[in-house]
């Protein structure tokens, strides 16, 4: 994919993916212009031999029978043309939005924080929606512009080469309107995501602080500058739609006015007033009834050209803020490395490692260096900014050192650099908890099988027991299949971190990742999570981020980090003892925060 690639080009090479529903919309559009042509010849025979021959009616026998199944035959063309359209421009929009997510996802946790979640969304949404109009409208549009007119004019210039030359020098009328108005509509459009992107930004900055500006009673003003940011968007659109409907209106005017001179002319011809343009058989009624009947005909492609160009301005400016995520660089790591099944706990083996944040001068973590055992409890502290977060977001492969090494060994195969493991292969080994349990809308079930998709009811239900929470099942009305999140029963933090507790049991993994478990619950959710943690950590190897002391209890080693480099690595015990750096901590939660 290269970097320099314009918006047209990735267009162009994008729709490949729905290149056969594309083809197949033309087909159908040049087979509606030749059954057009299969109905004007029809309606001219039969004008020419009722009016002008005074043929009998068994004269009109086959044109008669002929014309209903042409009309029927073209009105079911032209809904297939519409349909193949379509379809090809769902089948990319998804393909697109499909490459989106999955980039997003190797871009990883760290890259979508620092993006606004309401810009991201309509990224993904709104922006891959656009796409659509070109790929179902304006590109098959495009291709069938230069079959349709051809076919017309082959038709047409037998007949009188006179009426073919006007459709060829009138034609070219439509598309130079066309190019006129493309100069601005891009821009315009570009200026329309700008605004939705900057209104959703600020829509949803203000729903998630609404209880704060309530209580500070500025939720009026608020909304007043809610409105004001959806009302600079409503006049974005409808600059956007004045174009569009201006641009429509002046390629009627062009196409009625070809389509007059045509008529113009062969008027003429038949007042006797102009006596060029034919060959030796001179024009009769079936002949100019035949080109007046194909001539909007000759015009219709390049007009709705012009209706969906704002299509074409729309996806490109789609296009321009799509290429940016889906072309940027990320971290290369060899996908044919063998599979990684650990058989015994893992030991991890931190060298010397030096981990810095996109766009940050000092490094998160400095030359970090320290053997984690297997099935040992290591307990992280520090101040906010010491380099808790880094460490496992490393440790997740989130994030990528930019020096040193992160080794693995599961004592019984040699150790490997987990640059060496396949990603895959390294997060189904880990098992996360943090500060924020996430519950998606679905039942009980479906959120406990995030962790193991193939998990049994008799094992949710353990695992459950596990995590303290086998009591709150039996009140459940619908047991397992009770419905959680947005529409269903409402849950308590602690219930959620509990949740959260009960997927690390069903996930099995060797390496746990606890960041602030216990963090913002009440006394009596905090023992349960205590005593769930207690029995999670057995067997396992596990890093634990906490600023409390009965955690601390847990955990085998205590890690002591500040501004990025190790301060002391110890037994609690060892740090607690007189001239240790927490030798006047007591159980205060806050003291062991500022050391």
């Amino acid at each position: 994919m290269a970097s320099n690639e314009t918006p047209r080009q990735w267009l162009q090479r994008t729709a490949s993916r729905g290149a056969r529903w594309s083809r197949l919309s033309v087909i159908a559009g040049t087979l509606s212009t030749l059954v057009l042509m299969v109905q004007a010849w029809c309606i001219a025979t039969i004008a020419q031999r009722m009016v002008i021959d005074g043929a009998d009616f068994s004269s009109l026998l086959i044109p008669l029978l002929l014309l209903p199944p042409a009309f029927i035959a073209r009105g079911l063309l032209v809904r297939a043309r519409t349909l193949c359209g379509a379809r090809g421009g769902i089948e990319i929009r998804q393909s697109v939005r499909k490459e989106l997510l999955e980039r997003i996802a190797v871009l990883g946790p760290l890259w979508a924080r620092r993006q606004h979640s309401a810009t991201l969304s309509n990224r993904v949404w709104d922006q891959v929606d656009a796409l659509q109009g070109f790929y179902a409208d304006y590109r098959p549009q495009m291709l069938l512009c230069a079959i349709i007119p051809i076919i017309i004019l082959a038709a047409v210039a037998p007949l009188s080469w006179a009426a073919a030359l006007i459709l060829l020098a009138t034609g070219p009328l439509i598309p130079m309107n066309m190019a006129m108005v493309g100069i601005g509509a891009k821009k315009r459009q570009e200026d329309q995501f700008l605004e939705m992107g900057r209104m959703s930004r600020h829509f949803l900055d203000t729903l998630q602080g609404l209880s704060t500006l309530k209580l500070f009673d500025i939720s009026k003003r608020q909304a007043n500058e809610v409105h004001t940011a959806s009302e600079s968007f409503r006049r974005r659109t409808m600059r956007v739609l004045r174009l569009a409907f201006l641009s429509s209106t002046v390629l009627e005017f062009f196409a009625s006015v070809s389509i007059a001179l045509l008529a113009l002319y062969l008027g003429f011809v038949y007042l006797g007033q102009f006596n060029f343009g034919m060959y030796d058989h001179g024009i009769n009624l079936f002949i100019g009834l035949f080109i007046l009947i194909l001539a909007p005909e000759f015009y219709q492609p390049l007009r709705e050209l012009g209706v969906h160009y704002h299509a074409k301005a729309e996806a490109e400016a789609a296009a321009e803020d799509l290429m940016p995520i889906l072309n940027r660089r990320v971290f290369e790591r060899d996908n044919d490395q063998p599979p990684w099944q650990p058989r015994a706990g893992l030991t991890l083996s931190l060298e010397g490692l030096t981990a810095r944040y996109a766009g940050r001068e000092s490094p998160a973590l400095t030359e970090v260096s320290l053997t984690i055992q297997a099935n040992e409890t290591l307990a992280v502290i520090g101040p906010s900014g010491a380099g808790k977060s880094t460490l496992l977001n490393v440790l997740m492969d989130f994030m990528h050192p930019e020096a040193g090494t992160l080794r693995v060994s599961d004592g019984d195969h040699p150790s490997r650099a987990l640059t060496d493991i396949r990603p895959d292969d390294w997060q189904h080994q880990i098992a996360w908890v943090g500060q924020s349990a996430v519950i998606v809308s679905g039942t009980l079930a479906d959120n406990l099988r995030l962790a193991n998709a193939h998990a049994s009811d008799q094992i949710l239900k353990e695992a459950l027991e596990q995590a303290a929470l086998h009591h709150w099942l039996a009140e459940l009305p619908d047991g397992l299949e009770t419905r959680l999140g947005e529409g269903g029963r409402a849950v308590s933090g602690g219930q959620a971190r509990r949740i959260a507790l009960a997927r690390a049991f069903l996930r099995d993994a060797r390496l746990v990742l606890l960041d602030e478990p216990t963090a913002s619950l009440d006394q009596e959710s905090e023992r349960l999570v205590m005593d769930a943690l207690s029995r999670l950590c057995k067997g396992r190897t596990v890093v634990l981020l906490t600023h409390r002391m009965e955690l601390l209890a847990l955990a085998d080693r205590v890690l002591m980090l500040s501004q990025g480099s190790v301060q002391a690595l110890d037994t609690l015990e060892a740090l607690r003892a007189p001239g240790g750096p927490l030798a006047r901590s007591t159980k205060s939660e806050t003291e062991v925060r500022h050391v």
